[in-house]
């Protein structure tokens, strides 16, 4: 059997990118530049549980991504790719023993610790919920 090369981390697809916006989001409490507005706390979180998603949902997914695509940018998602919806590239083994993964402090300031996949912070934030 043949072993496939990793995908690239900076490789996201359209529900990474809500999940990441719903992590940071506050339910627009605070306007601090994370997350969603009020207009869309309640459709993004709305996305963000649903793993399937229709077509109506994937338009509407796509429309958030191009309204808050300066914040994805700063989290390291590439949204000319997202938006593009372009096959995954895939990196060589050599290049992908570089990449340093981890729980790092979360720069959004709302979580202690964010997942950093090595190119892009993911979703994922500390268990103890602080």
């Amino acid at each position: 059997m043949r072993l496939r090369r990793p995908i690239s981390p900076t490789h996201a697809t359209p529900h990474e990118a809500i999940a990441y916006l719903a992590s940071v989001c506050d339910g627009a409490v605070r306007r601090d530049g994370h997350g969603f507005s009020s207009d869309h706390v309640l459709i993004g979180h709305q996305l963000a549980r649903h793993q399937r998603w229709g077509r109506r949902q994937r338009r509407t997914a796509v429309q958030l991504i191009r309204i808050y695509c300066h914040q994805l940018d700063q989290a390291g998602f590439d949204t000319a790719t997202l938006l593009s919806s372009r096959t995954p590239p895939r990196l060589s083994r050599r290049r992908s023993t570089y990449l340093t993964p981890g729980w790092f402090t979360d720069p959004t300031g709302i979580h202690q610790y964010r997942y950093w996949n090595g190119a892009r912070w993911t979703s994922m934030t500390d268990p103890s919920g602080t």
